[in-house]
Parts: C-alpha cells; sequence; structure tokens
C-alpha cells in the first residue's frame, strides 16, 4: 500500500530501534500541532508514543517472536511479526499488549520522583504526566487494533473463538471511532476545532474496516499456527454441531491454546460421528472449506 512506501525510519543496523517506522499521518499530526506553537509538545508526545511501542517491542522479543518493524501510527503503533501473530497466543498478547501502556505508566511514576527532587520544572511535569495519561487511556479503550482491543480478544478468545472474539473487537473499534468522530465534529461546530481527534477517529475507524475485510486470512493464518504448534494446548473443548454445517462453519469457532472435539449430530440429535480439530485443520488446508460435516467421512455404517 501507499502508505506502507512512505514510511521512514532508521537503518536496520540500530537494533530493535532500527525496526521503528513513523507512518505519515503521524508526522502530519506532529506538523499540525507544530503550526499552532506546540513544538515541546510534539517532541514530548513523539519520543512517549515511542518508548510506548518499544514497551511492546521489547516484550514481545523477550516471548522470543521476531519482530519486523514497528509502525508509528497517529494513535499508538503495530509491530509486525516475520510469522504469525500475537493475538494467537493469548497470555502472550495480554503481555506484550499492556507492556506499552506500563512504560506510559512507569514515566508518570519517574516524572513524578524528577520533580520531587526539583530535576524537572513543575509546568513540563505536568504536560509529561497529561500525555502519558492520555496515551495509557486511550489505548486501553477495548477495541480493536488499540492495545485495549486486544486485551478483550484475548479475554475472550477461548469462549468465542478466536474469528468471533476479533470481529467484535474490530467493530468495538468502528463503534469508538464514530463516537471519537462526533465529539471531534461538535467540537468543531462548537469553535473549538480538534484536529487531532478527527485525525485519530479517522484513522482507528480506517483500521478498524481494513481488519474486518481482513477476517478471512487472519482466520486462515491463525488455523494455520494452530496446525504447525499442535503442542501448544492448554485444555480440551468439545462441542456438538449439525451435520449440514461446513467445515468452515465450524473452524471459526476454534479457540487459541485449546484443542477441540467435535460432535456431529444427525437429523434426530443425536451423536452420528465424532471429529477431532487436527481432521478438520487438515481439511482447511486440502481445499475442502466448504465440505458438510456429514459427508467428512463416514465411521458409523
Amino acid at each position: 500500500m501507499l502508505w506502507r512506501r512512505l514510511e521512514f525510519g532508521l537503518p536496520s543496523g540500530w537494533g530493535i530501534l532500527g525496526k521503528v517506522r513513523v507512518h505519515p499521518l503521524l508526522v502530519l499530526l506532529v506538523l499540525l500541532a507544530a503550526g499552532i506553537g506546540l513544538w515541546r509538545d510534539v517532541v514530548v508526545l513523539f519520543i512517549l508514543v515511542t518508548l510506548h511501542e518499544l514497551g511492546h517491542a521489547t516484550v514481545a522479543e523477550w516471548l522470543g517472536y521476531e519482530v519486523d518493524e514497528v509502525s508509528l501510527l497517529p494513535f499508538g503503533g503495530v509491530a509486525q511479526m516475520s510469522y504469525g501473530d500475537i493475538g494467537f497466543v493469548p497470555k502472550h498478547e495480554v503481555a506484550i499488549a499492556i507492556a506499552g501502556p506500563l512504560v506510559n505508566l512507569l514515566l508518570i511514576g519517574l516524572g513524578a520522583g524528577l520533580h520531587f527532587v526539583s530535576f524537572w520544572h513543575h509546568s513540563f511535569t505536568v504536560l509529561t504526566m497529561r500525555l502519558n495519561l492520555s496515551i495509557v487511556l486511550f489505548n486501553l479503550l477495548p477495541a480493536m487494533p488499540l492495545d485495549g482491543g486486544r486485551i478483550l480478544r484475548a479475554a475472550q478468545s477461548r469462549t468465542l473463538g478466536f474469528e468471533s472474539a476479533t470481529r467484535e473487537a474490530y467493530r468495538l473499534g468502528i463503534v469508538l471511532a464514530g463516537v471519537l468522530l462526533v465529539m471531534g465534529a461538535v467540537s468543531l461546530w462548537a469553535g473549538f476545532p480538534h484536529v487531532g481527534l478527527l485525525i485519530l477517529a479517522s484513522f482507528l475507524l480506517y483500521s478498524a474496516i481494513l481488519g474486518l475485510r481482513g477476517m478471512r486470512v487472519e482466520t486462515v493464518r491463525f488455523l494455520d499456527a494452530k496446525r504447525r504448534s499442535p503442542h501448544r494446548v492448554d485444555g480440551v473443548r468439545a462441542f456438538a454441531v449439525a451435520g449440514d454445517q461446513t467445515v468452515r462453519d465450524v473452524v471459526k469457532q476454534f479457540a487459541p491454546d485449546t484443542y477441540h472435539f467435535v460432535y456431529v449430530l444427525d437429523e434426530t440429535g443425536a451423536i452420528a460421528d465424532e471429529v477431532e480439530e487436527r481432521e478438520l485443520l487438515d481439511a482447511v488446508f486440502q481445499g475442502n472449506w466448504l465440505q458438510r460435516l456429514d459427508s467428512l467421512h463416514n465411521r458409523h455404517p
């Protein structure tokens, strides 16, 4: 995409800092703020957002993920993994998601300490605390692709299934973006324009819609990760479905860190067959995405 080509950052030889890429919309937001005389605010905000994202990336690498790049976005950032996704392991997703806001909370404590020993001026301390708190509160809103949305998905994916939990979190992102757009429009109408809020809302809306459109691909990647890592199981889950359901209908209910047994019911509601997760994953990657479960195999005469 065009915005990918417009991203820029430090050379790769800078270690994890060399993986940071700045989104052009973040640059636009910075220039708008600088244009109205908020140079100090802009510099501080940029540093805080960068530290926030490096917190995500550092924890991700500590957990064994290979971080290809960290894109700094207007509302935060996204860590791109070499393969797979942190959402495939809920406890990892929570740890990585919470790392960013935790960095900002630690910076609030650091700022308070430096102010206490008179190292920082009062006005600068207030500025850093306000910006850090804003980053924490915004990113913890329960909507994808914000940190709070990833935590919500991790919490719900074991009960709703990965696809449903992800879809719900992205839909909340659209709702949240709509609320922010209304707030931005009202502030504009009232004579107190908040351009930054409108940019944040627009980008959040775009990201959430893009995420929903890519759900089919995301589900396939999730299923492929389950197939390649069968040992990553914390529990077993069984559920029943009608025989006329397709492989697609069933696998979209699969949850991370769980092995699934599916009972296939006949027209009378009796159990006619039992299918294991491994068989369904094999069917998916053999191209039998739309095959009915009652025709998957016939164990019972």
